[in-house]
């Protein structure tokens, strides 16, 4: 499962993968795009989670953190 979110100009791609053990792993990419395509930043989260859908949701707020923090916007 993957959702796509727009936050501030780069897009935020977060997926969720079953875990052998039980529970959920999240990743997420922060997606900057420009004229000439678009540059993909990968980060997976260490912890596991109880439903796809929590998952899915650590990862779109650890997108915006990281976006947040470590990217600035070029226009």
């Amino acid at each position: 499962m993957k959702r796509r979110e727009s936050y501030k100009g780069y897009v935020i791609v977060a997926r969720s993968y079953k875990l052998k053990e039980g529970g959920f792993s999240a990743e997420f990419c922060v997606e900057e795009h420009d004229a000439d395509g678009f540059m993909e930043t990968e980060y997976h989260l260490p912890n596991a989670f109880p439903t796809r859908e929590s998952a899915i949701e650590a990862g779109i707020r650890a997108g915006r953190e990281r976006i947040d923090k470590d990217f600035e916007q070029t226009e």
